[in-house]
């Protein structure tokens, strides 16, 4: 691939070396997904390595990239069981030929025959329970037992059984135990305030409480917690953590992709970010050194981050390159969206470098929203890959 640089230094037009085609060039001509397939896979290594060194199994979460094919750079590092967040999505890599998959959202009782599809179809299925009257209708409807894992709020404060109501976590056990459809598997963590944090430091105490408070619970247990597995799921801690004793799993995703969010909490570098949004210049303002791009809200999501004058941005431009992209662009951010409007606001010299039909850059806040929304990707080689959304 050739990528020639042209209006100022940011017009990508693509040029692809591909055999058999007449007509090699690409050109970005809409708000586009590039995904940097070699950075991608550097962070599945890095965290397959990870969970290799400190002996705990990986169960990627599958909700960042929702693709068959990037599935399957997991599985040739050795992946073979898979997390998803809805019942759609394990219909989907079910298709796929990925047979253990864990349900990482409270089950949805009225997905029940959804479910019993996927049993006749032997694929092994992990769903989450945090009330007995989901349990209950488990065990009335399905056809086939699945595992469980009853979901624990360590102080997220979302989704899961507080980790101080062991009399309700005795509940559950016992009736999950006591029926013939519903296996206990274990316990599962999603401490999501690591997300909202302001230093490493405090991420990693926050994932040494939640261990500590998960062990309390399955010692409470007696006979009945020595089995259960522990699973906790979160980037931050997964990819900065290096004290896991007593967890047994983690199944962190977005680090597929990584995005600003991850760069701002420390927890990745810029360069380990391995997607990026190109979307072309149709606009500018001079009064006010606003540019207009082709990409809005429907394409980023609306989440931001706020910068250190306290003002809130959705995106940071780079530069297209040839193997991919420059550093963070300095003096320009992504300061407004609308549906299909972006709002660039930048510093008189960066302004005036970039023209009408350039194509910039922008790395996403958040990558999984933006992957979701976006539907599939285009490669630096210019190969499209397919989302689930894309069918």
């Amino acid at each position: 691939m050739d990528i020639r640089i042209k209006s100022g230094f940011f017009m990508a037009i693509f040029m692809l070396n591909v055999s058999n085609r007449s007509n090699p060039m690409i050109t970005i001509t809409r708000p586009t997904l590039l995904l940097n397939e070699k950075q991608c896979k550097i962070n599945i290594q890095r965290m397959v390595d990870k969970a290799n060194r400190l002996n705990v199994q990986l169960v990627p979460h599958f909700k960042t990239h929702q693709s068959s094919e990037i599935g399957e750079w997991f599985r040739a590092f050795g992946i073979g069981s898979i997390t998803v967040s809805s019942v759609k999505m394990a219909e989907f890599f079910a298709r796929s030929g990925w047979s253990n998959i864990t349900v990482a959202f409270p089950f949805n009782m009225h997905e029940i025959p959804a479910v019993n599809k996927m049993l006749e179809q032997h694929v092994n299925l992990t769903l989450f329970v945090v009330n007995t009257e989901v349990v209950q209708r488990l065990n009335e409807e399905l056809t086939a037992p699945v595992n469980l894992f009853i979901e624990m709020d360590a102080g997220y404060g979302r989704s899961g059984v507080a980790t101080e109501d062991i009399a309700k976590v005795k509940e559950l056990v016992a009736l999950i135990e006591a029926g013939s459809m519903t296996n206990l598997y274990g316990l599962y963590c999603h401490p999501g305030n690591t997300y909202h944090t302001n230093s490493v430091e405090e991420i990693k105490g926050i994932w040494a409480g939640v261990i500590k408070k998960m062990l309390a619970v399955k010692t409470a247990l007696g006979v009945a917690g020595e089995s259960l597995k522990i699973r906790v799921g979160d980037t931050p801690g997964c990819a900065l953590v290096e004290e896991m004793e007593g967890v047994d799993e983690i199944g962190p995703g977005n680090f597929v992709f990584y995005d600003l969010v991850m760069n701002y909490l420390d927890v990745c570098a810029e360069s380990d970010i391995a997607v990026v949004m190109a979307c072309p210049v149709v606009a500018k303002n001079e009064n006010r050194n606003e540019i207009i791009i082709h990409g809005g809200a429907v394409h980023f999501s609306k989440d931001h981050l706020f910068a250190a004058n306290e003002e809130k941005f959705f995106g940071e431009v780079v530069v297209l390159e040839e193997e991919g992209w420059s550093p963070i662009v300095e003096g320009i951010k992504l300061v407004s969206l609308s549906q299909e409007h972006g709002v660039l606001r930048a510093s008189a010299e960066v302004f005036e470098a970039i023209e009408i039909g350039d194509v910039l850059g922008i790395l996403p806040i958040h990558s999984c929203l933006t992957a979701n929304l976006m539907k599939s990707y285009t490669t630096l080689n210019g190969q499209e890959i397919k989302h689930l959304e894309s069918f």
